[in-house]
């Protein structure tokens, strides 16, 4: 368990109302804490600013959250002149796998996607063959290449050739929120930030919001015994940023259940509502 300095973060001259916030939040990410699991929160408020994790710097699986990486990579790439932002490719061009079960198939075949389309649909609907045709514009190296400019220390990537999943590599807490920062920056990224903000909600983060409660920019990564969310949400009074990692999980739908519900009682003990949805879940 890792967790704020005093004298960097001010806890020393805290009220006594931030106190009991700060020990709240730090028991409900106390309760998250199980084997495989990592998390770190960072909240900033008027009045403070707070940060704790759960071994935020081990290395796990990176899933989908790589494909943070090829989105910044190719909106790099755009900015560079090196690729056209008006190129476009029909659906039946790109092939999906059998295994990709991709948002592809409810289209057209002769459909014509323009690249921002397909940059959305990787980011927002998590695509898989989306994402394997993107890598290709720019391969391997200028991904990694990316990553390593957003300042990532511990994130890798590589091709993945004996799966249906194009890509693999790791990440940790902290990285997996650098990206995320960036991607949702919307003078770097403007597509894919667009996509980060209207991507397809779940039962993690936030648990239970809706776009009229919270503004969140979030991207999910699941595999076998794996589940991943990285979000950044502005409230009201403040901003969050969360990143839940996740290996070896028995059941990956309690696991999300769990992430929302420390994001709920996290935000409820810094007076954070983002959600008017009332659930008996971990009541």
């Amino acid at each position: 368990m890792t967790g704020v300095n005093a004298a960097d973060s001010g806890e020393s001259d805290w009220t006594t109302e931030q106190l009991t916030s700060y020990e709240s939040a730090r028991r409900a990410l106390d309760d998250y804490a199980a084997p495989g699991r990592s998390a770190f929160i960072r909240i900033r408020t008027q009045g403070a600013q707070w940060e704790h994790g759960l071994d935020p710097d081990q290395p796990h699986r990176a899933a989908s959250l790589l494909k943070l990486g090829i989105a910044i990579a190719i909106e790099d790439e755009i900015s560079k002149g090196s690729i056209n932002p008006d190129t476009e490719i029909a659906v039946r061009e790109l092939a999906p796998l059998p295994d990709d079960h991709s948002v592809l198939d409810l289209l057209h075949p002769e459909t014509i996607l323009r690249l921002s389309n397909v940059i959305a649909l990787m980011v927002g609907a998590s695509d898989n063959t989306c994402t394997r045709w993107l890598l290709s514009l720019v391969g391997v190296d200028v991904v990694q290449a990316a990553i390593a400019s957003v300042g990532c220390v511990a994130t890798t990537i590589e091709r993945e050739t004996e799966s249906f999943v194009p890509i693999a590599g790791v990440t940790t807490c902290r990285d997996a929120l650098d990206l995320l920062h960036v991607a949702s920056d919307r003078e770097r990224c403007p597509i894919t930030s667009h996509a980060l903000r209207h991507s397809i909600r779940n039962s993690r983060i936030p648990l239970g919001a809706t776009a009229s409660d919270v503004s969140i920019a979030h991207k999910t990564g699941s595999l076998f015994g794996l589940a991943h969310d990285v979000a950044i949400l502005e409230c009201d009074q403040g901003q969050v940023e969360i990143a839940f990692l996740t290996d070896d999980q028995h059941d990956t739908l309690v696991v999300g259940y769990s992430m929302g519900i420390c994001t709920r009682e996290v935000l409820a003990a810094w007076g954070l509502v983002t959600t008017h949805t009332v659930s008996v879940v971990g009541e």
